[in-house]
């Protein structure tokens, strides 16, 4: 079975290819937009000498590019998406390109479509304090109201659907919380924003749904080869930290900060007040946390991996290791 897969190499993407290839993968097509890393597929074959590996070069917004690259392929694992710049750009690189990558693969005859999805599109707003998440909390219709990331990932959840219905392919969708480890970023907003030298522990006692860059790439390795067809699937690890058990380890290993917890009932009003002066102001004060989002994103839950589990997975590496060796990794960067 071929398989193709985008998004190739970046962060998550390179990792992925790693577990496909660990997981039983022998042919096996990578997807990168600008020139490819020389030792992309060599990396691969070290593990798996017998393996064929191809490196395509192509931007997923040129549509007759893509033609050439789902040729004789059955299993599209699709992990590109824009994660930066403006939102029009987002858009663009993540529903647009998809949409043309799922033409061209319809076109060709592709059996599969493995989407890597996000947190990012679920309607968690009216979930109460210590809820469940978990894959039956509903989607956000549009998801503009938490931003052009979250609506872009919305949206392109909603095309991989119309495609499904329309055109009758197979659909996985795996749906990561914080993915980290070395070389990704150092903070995610759920935890804090650094502003006017000073920390705000804006997430403070909610779990943070983390999952190692290893252990994510592991999970879309085998939904996209067990995953039951229209199933969706959360990627978080285990023994997750809070906001700011993982900030405190954070200033332990990196120094410390001036930090300023926000308890959560102050973070809402303070959010209502900001969303007021940016109508005040017709935009001029830009309203970076709204109600809806501080409600989103920042309310304690509980997070469920049962239905990956039930797949067979288990993270390759805890979650006590995994912050160890990303921690380390930003100390030595920052020596």
């Amino acid at each position: 079975m071929k398989v193709l897969l985008t998004g190739a190499g970046g962060f998550l993407g390179r990792r992925i290819a790693l577990s496909l290839v660990r997981a039983g993968v022998r042919d096996l097509r990578l997807l990168v937009r600008g020139r490819p890393a020389s030792d992309l597929a060599a990396a691969l074959l070290r593990v798996a000498p017998d393996a064929k590996i191809e490196v395509a070069s192509a931007n997923l917004l040129h549509a007759p590019a893509l033609e050439e690259v789902c040729r004789d392929v059955e299993l599209v694992v699709h992990a590109a998406a824009g994660m930066r710049g403006q939102a029009a750009d987002m858009f663009a690189n993540t529903v647009v390109g998809s949409r043309n990558l799922f033409d061209a693969a319809v076109a060709a005859g592709v059996r599969r479509l493995v989407l890597v999805s996000s947190f990012a599109v679920y309607r968690t707003a009216q979930l109460r304090r210590g809820a469940l998440h978990d894959e039956t909390v509903p989607l956000e219709t549009v998801g503009v109201e938490k931003g052009a990331y979250a609506h872009a990932k919305t949206r392109q959840e909603h095309l991989l659907d119309e495609y499904r219905r329309r055109h009758g392919l197979e659909t996985v969708v795996l749906r990561p919380g914080v993915i980290y480890g070395p070389g990704g970023g150092a903070f995610s907003s759920r935890v804090g924003i650094q502003a006017m030298g000073l920390f705000f522990n804006l997430g403070r006692g909610a779990l943070l749904p983390l999952t190692y860059v290893t252990n994510c790439a592991d999970a879309v390795a085998v939904a996209a080869l067990r995953g039951r067809d229209g199933s969706a699937y959360n990627v978080v690890d285990d023994d997750l930290p809070t906001c700011s058990q993982y900030l405190r380890a954070w200033q332990r290993r990196l120094g410390r900060m001036r930090v300023l917890p926000v308890p959560y009932p102050l973070f809402v009003a303070g959010a209502y007040v900001l969303q007021h002066y940016h109508r005040m102001s017709k935009g001029q004060l830009p309203a970076v946390f709204t109600p809806y989002i501080v409600r989103s994103m920042y309310r304690p839950l509980r997070y469920s991996n049962a239905a990956l589990k039930a797949l067979g997975w288990q993270p390759r590496v805890p979650t006590s290791e995994g912050l160890q060796t990303t921690l380390e990794h930003f100390a030595t960067q920052a020596s």
